[in-house]
């Protein structure tokens, strides 16, 4: 999954011409034209995540952006932000938490959320950014398509570590079976994905999209 998309045109148009289509591109609502990259990012057999700002805990010094969802507000206030969020583009499968430590440790402020999401047929992903996210219990009490992304690739961003930690994300796979791998959209990491996409196959793996990855909890 690549995050942060939308935003430069340079670097989302390089991500849609190098990275395969089973690499998900979640989009940030601000850019100026986003729904068109969107429409190419489609085109080239992308799935699509909104990727909702959600609440730091050092928010207001780090502010996520206009329409952030917020614990300090109201659930009328925070859905009528994620409805202005969500009208930004259109064609995605599910949502994405941007930031948000804060909001994803609240269950009173992330439950009508992720409620929201279930009721519109979405899934919900969490970038793993957060130890005390609580988005996989909530969702599955709301039968909500979930996957957290368990391995960042450029939390350093050089070539060595963005290497390595995809080298580490093919033996969490070979361990446990399936793995979500988050990264943001920046161009060492487009370059080292494209790169590492190409030979992924041969070594007994296989790409997938998002919504491949998102289980649906099965009713007790």
């Amino acid at each position: 999954m690549l995050t942060g998309l939308g935003v430069s045109a340079n670097l989302t148009r390089q991500a849609i011409e190098q990275l395969p289509g089973p690499v998900t591109f979640a989009f940030q609502p601000y850019g100026a034209d986003v729904e068109r990259s969107v429409s190419a990012a489609r085109a080239k057999g992308h799935e699509i995540l909104l990727q909702a700002p959600m609440e730091p805990f050092d928010y207001p010094d780090n502010d996520p952006g206009p329409q952030t969802l917020l614990t300090s507000i109201g659930l009328d206030q925070n859905i009528d932000r994620l409805h202005w969020l969500m009208s930004r583009f259109q064609g995605y499968v599910g949502i994405v938490n941007y930031m948000g430590a804060r909001f994803t440790s609240t269950e009173q402020s992330l439950s009508p959320i992720l409620k929201e999401a279930a009721r519109r047929g979405l899934i919900f992903i969490d970038d793993g950014s957060s130890p005390r996210s609580l988005a996989a219990q909530i969702a599955s009490a709301n039968s909500l398509p979930f996957a957290k992304a368990e391995v960042t690739l450029d939390a350093v961003p050089t070539t060595a570590h963005i290497d390595g930690a995809l080298a580490r994300l093919e033996a969490v796979a070979r361990e446990r079976g399936s793995v979500v791998g988050v990264a943001s959209a920046i161009p060492a990491s487009v370059e080292r994905i494209a790169q590492w996409a190409k030979s992924v196959e041969s070594r007994g793996f296989v790409l997938v999209p998002i919504s491949a990855a998102a289980i649906k909890p099965k009713s007790s």
